[in-house]
């Protein structure tokens, strides 16, 4: 690799999105080049990145005109949709990346047009299984090779599958990480963890409290990546974690939505998992996504929200058994 050259990163939204893009800018970084990140306004962004010690340029764009109903949040959206142009513009003019990687999302549409603009080597890279609305773009006029997360990928045809960019796991002895946490857990139970994304899923937890209510003569013991907080014997709940090493080295099994970026952290961890696609992604990205997983992941399942409790812990009990 040149260790001369310089990358632009542009990724926003959710941590789905910005985590690889991380994994994969520390790694150009390694081998000596330049890189510059570029992200939407949302607090979540930045505070991603600060917890990973990076400081992005921030667009004025806190998400899609496509992605609301709302006529005000249309109109506004497509403002800053049209500024957030003219900033990514002279951004890219002034740090004259080599080469621009996009991690999918809102915030890869302004880049994109001006790196075709421009005429700047563009790879844009799609983590889920069915693709995002900028990522169709750019493959029907053929602005960006595009690399997939994932074999399949519904919505183009020609693309790429390399896998998605996830943290390299550092396994830690399990009463280490209990006490990291601040668990008092026996080492010797069964753990199921509950994550539920960067944004957090309050009906996961309400189904996976519900299942925790059932198995309480059992030696299971759930922990919830939450900010709520309930009272239940077998149930804990820590805040989320930018560190995942010490949650992934308790767990058993994990029970998780099913976005791209999480799943592909677990299959590197080699940890069974439910997932429980969320009925509210879009093109229904996130059930195509747990599809994908299941071919590649030993011993692990899909659950639906509309399924009963008493089904989860059957499922639960097969993993683990």
């Amino acid at each position: 690799m040149n260790s001369n050259k310089k990358f632009l990163i542009a990724s926003g939204g959710t941590g789905g999105h910005i985590f690889p893009a991380i994994v994969y800018g520390r790694e150009l970084e390694k081998n000596g080049s330049k890189v510059e990140w570029l992200c939407g306004s949302r607090e979540l962004e930045k505070e991603i990145y600060n917890s990973a010690g990076i400081n992005p340029f921030r667009l004025a764009i806190s998400g899609s005109p496509l992605g609301t109903r709302s006529i005000s949040k249309i109109f506004s959206r497509s403002f800053a949709l049209i500024k957030s142009f003219f900033q990514a513009k002279k951004f890219i003019e002034s740090f004259k990346p080599d080469e621009i990687f996009l991690f999918g999302g809102y915030v890869s549409f302004a880049p994109l047009l001006i790196a075709k603009l421009k005429k700047i080597p563009v790879t844009l890279h799609e983590q889920n299984a069915v693709a995002g609305k900028v990522t169709r773009f750019a493959s029907k006029f053929n602005l960006a090779k595009i690399i997939t997360g994932w074999p399949s990928c519904e919505g183009i045809n020609n693309f790429s599958y390399v896998g998605i960019p996830v943290r390299e796991p550092v396994r830690i002895k399990r009463e280490e990480a209990l006490k990291i946490l601040g668990l008092e857990i026996k080492a010797d139970s069964k753990i199921i963890g509950i994550a539920g994304g960067s944004l957090g899923s309050g009906p996961l937890n309400e189904i996976l409290l519900k299942t925790a209510g059932l198995c309480k003569d059992k030696n299971f013991e759930f922990v919830f990546l939450s900010h709520e907080r309930k009272n239940l014997e077998n149930a804990h709940f820590i805040p989320p974690q930018w560190d995942m090493n010490p949650f992934y080295s308790i767990c058993d099994v994990i029970v998780c939505r099913a976005g791209g970026s999480t799943l592909a952290e677990i299959l590197k961890w080699k940890i069974p998992a439910i997932s429980i696609p969320w009925p509210g992604a879009a093109d229904n990205h996130q059930v195509k996504n747990a599809q994908e997983f299941i071919k590649l992941s030993k011993n692990s399942r899909i659950f639906y929200e509309n399924d009963t409790p008493e089904n989860l812990l059957k499922k639960l009990i097969d993993i683990i058994n």
